[in-house]
């Protein structure tokens, strides 16, 4: 499922900010869905759709404290299908959510969908259901930018202190890729702060979650890229376990928003700035890697 960039029925987004003034489908109904029920009968029958997401990741999922907004490449696309199931922006309840209870939400049905740059694996997918991939990331470090000495994972050594957050992927994958100690942080801007207060060496996860914090503050910060440290990392909708009608319609709408070029518009409105590469794997098509 590539990307095709079309203008034919594409949502028209500015390429320096996200509107997320999607369509929203009239009248739509998905009656043997469970969650969609769930959704539908909030506040007395009008309609609610709760979406777990990230508040601290910029360019991801970021909460905007001034403006008391939510932005981001994953918040709009979840705007996009929250538009496709029916329900306005003003009908969206954001939920901020840390990486290691984002399958817990979803179990006890404290949120519909996760949209927080969560990475598939086959033990998350014994537990919770996976719509898409929307989106595919290498992995990188984040370090000091006048650290000089740190030139990627071999680097490393036992001296160090590498933080990525409990629960993550990339804090599961750090024993067997380096012997630096890992600390882990619920928040990958926890771990952020702890390496401006030099109490870690670097910190590890996806380049999509890495680069915002690089951009917004590149006098102190800088990002390299380690592609061959890790599978690239499948991002994923997470939706209740089994709940198979409403992952063929999300999947059915992120096809079609990146075959008519709103995807492209999102991630040109939201990622593209920090130099993120666009990458979109096949539909349905998983890594196996745990």
């Amino acid at each position: 499922m590539g990307i095709v960039v079309s203008t034919v029925g594409c949502v028209t987004i500015s390429p320096v900010t996200a509107t997320g003034d999607f369509p929203v489908a009239a009248n739509f109904r998905l009656d043997n869905s469970p969650t969609f029920l769930r959704m539908a009968s909030r506040d007395q029958g009008k309609g609610r759709i709760v979406i777990g997401v990230k508040d601290d990741q910029p360019g991801l999922g970021y909460y905007d404290q001034r403006n008391q907004t939510y932005t981001g490449f994953d918040v709009e696309i979840a705007e996009l299908i929250a538009a496709g199931l029916g329900f306005s922006r003003s009908q969206i309840q954001f939920v901020p959510i840390e990486s290691a209870n984002r399958e817990s939400a979803l179990e006890n049905g404290s949120v519909d969908l996760v949209v927080a740059s969560y990475s598939y694996t086959p033990a998350r997918a014994q537990v919770i259901s996976f719509a898409g991939p929307y989106f595919e990331t290498d992995e990188g470090l984040l370090l000091r930018a006048d650290e000089t000495g740190i030139t990627g994972m071999e680097s490393l050594t036992s001296d160090n202190k590498i933080c990525s957050t409990s629960g993550s992927n990339s804090y599961t994958q750090l024993k067997s890729l380096t012997s630096a100690q890992p600390l882990p942080r619920d928040t990958f801007s926890e771990c952020v702060s702890a390496l401006k207060q030099q109490s870690v060496d670097a910190v590890y996860t996806d380049l999509a979650v890495l680069a915002g914090y690089a951009a917004q503050d590149p006098q102190n910060l800088r990002l390299i890229e380690v592609p061959k440290a890790a599978a690239p990392q499948l991002y994923g909708i997470g939706l209740p376990f089994g709940d198979e009608l409403l992952r063929k319609k999300v999947d059915d709408i992120l096809v079609a928003a990146e075959q008519n070029g709103t995807w492209k518009a999102i991630f040109n409105a939201t990622l593209a700035p920090s130099g993120i590469k666009a990458i979109t794997p096949p539909d349905g098509v998983w890594t196996t890697t745990s």
